[in-house]
């Protein structure tokens, strides 16, 4: 800037003396200045070039003296830049010794937010604490106690050292702050994730959304995806209606919150209350998975579903999803004969092995000891993901 100033100032004077020079030739003026017994006569042209070379004279002299100076501090800035960037190699390459003596060095002669950082960061690589520490202190002094880049450098070191309880604070107030910042949105998503803490997974979902990060879709689908491990997480029934009932009306609706919901239910024991919206889901479209999950039923709703899924196996006779819940549900109600004819309906048409191992109790209940061994054994040889063998034909009683 000072350059483009000069030029200019060099380029207003030739072009004034360009204008000037051909009255000067005419009358070149007249100049005297008495200093006490001295007079000293000349021409104005005479004075205006005397000016000029005393002022080039003086700028030689000024630029000669504080040469020395400028090539000191230039030869320092050299030094500093080497050793920073010598600071920076080690720290990619993992030498968290060899780092922080190069950025320490490099901060004697010209400080900087980066290279504090960087130095926190080759600290806390040695596992020093206080080092670390310390370090961003000397960032924070830069530019106040609270400046961004420094918390989010702190929290970056904290949740790389696994203290991801006490970066998420940090975290929470730089988004804050900042509530678009992508960097700040990703450590928070995975530090949420790392605590389980689900229920903020699924808030932040929509600035994470806002930020650009992630599409409408796939902003849905983080959604869908916190709100089952939300619900698989929930201590209580209490807790776990409070997850549900915190969800939009087509998120309730969703299979996979369904799912996670009714299996939950059933896992505290109240099997009955995710009864409807897999009866619901189901009426929509057959689900093995909910299938299975139905035909976990009490006494008091067991006749109730037993019945859903006689309807459904009259719409749907050759689903085998249908014909294991009807074989499961007829087991837990003592109605064998027809469970065992709705397990093998299921079976003929995929082997399971919970499928097997039920029929092997029906098998063995009826004295077929021979074809409840293949059962268990078939429902051995599918858990250790082997293929199932054909049951021995059913015993024939030939006594008179």
């Amino acid at each position: 800037m000072k350059r483009i100033v000069l030029v200019v100032l060099v380029l207003l004077a030739l072009l004034a003396a360009a204008l000037l020079a051909p009255r000067l030739l005419q009358d070149p003026g007249y100049v005297m200045m008495d200093f006490g017994p001295w007079r000293i006569e000349m021409s104005l042209l005479a004075l205006a070039a005397a000016v000029l070379v005393s002022w080039v004279a003086l700028s030689l002299a000024f630029g000669l003296i504080r040469l020395p100076g400028r090539l000191w501090r230039t030869a320092r800035e050299r030094r500093a830049r080497h050793q920073l960037e010598d600071g920076l190699l080690a720290l990619t390459e993992g030498d968290w010794q060899r780092a922080e003596k190069a950025l320490s060095r490099s901060m004697t002669y010209r400080s900087s937010t980066a290279g504090y950082l960087a130095a926190a960061r080759a600290a806390q690589g040695q596992a020093d604490r206080s080092g670390r520490d310390r370090w961003l202190k000397l960032a924070d002094r830069r530019f106040g106690r609270r400046h961004f880049v420094t918390n989010l450098a702190r929290a970056r070191l904290l949740t790389g050292e696994g203290r991801t309880d006490e970066a998420i604070p940090v975290l929470e107030d730089l988004h804050l702050r900042k509530p678009r910042h992508t960097g700040v949105l990703r450590l928070l998503l995975q530090a949420y994730q790392e605590l389980d803490r689900w229920r903020d997974v699924r808030l932040l979902a929509p600035a994470v959304r806002k930020a650009g990060m992630i599409d409408a879709e796939r902003c849905e689908a983080l959604i869908v995806h916190a709100a089952v491990r939300e619900i698989e997480h929930a201590v209580d029934v209490g807790a776990l209606e409070a997850a549900m009932q915190a969800l939009g009306r087509r998120q309730r609706k969703s299979r996979e919150i369904v799912l996670a919901y009714a299996r939950r239910a059933g896992e505290l024991g109240q099997p009955a209350l995710g009864g409807p919206a897999l009866k619901r889901l189901l009426d929509h479209s057959l689900d093995d998975e909910a299938l299975r999950i139905y035909a976990q039923a009490d006494d008091e709703n067991r006749a109730a579903r037993l019945a859903d899924c006689e309807r459904w196996a009259r719409q749907e006779p050759d689903h085998g999803g249908v014909r294991y819940a009807l074989g499961m549900l007829y087991l837990d109600d003592r109605q064998y004969e027809k469970a065992r004819e709705a397990l093998e309906a299921a079976l003929a048409q995929r082997p399971d092995e919970q499928a097997y191992a039920a029929l092997g109790r029906i098998l063995d209940r009826s004295g077929q000891l021979e074809a409840a061994t293949q059962c268990y054994r078939n429902a051995l040889r599918l858990r250790q993901g082997r293929g199932a063998e054909p049951l021995p034909p059913p015993s024939v009683d030939n006594s008179p």
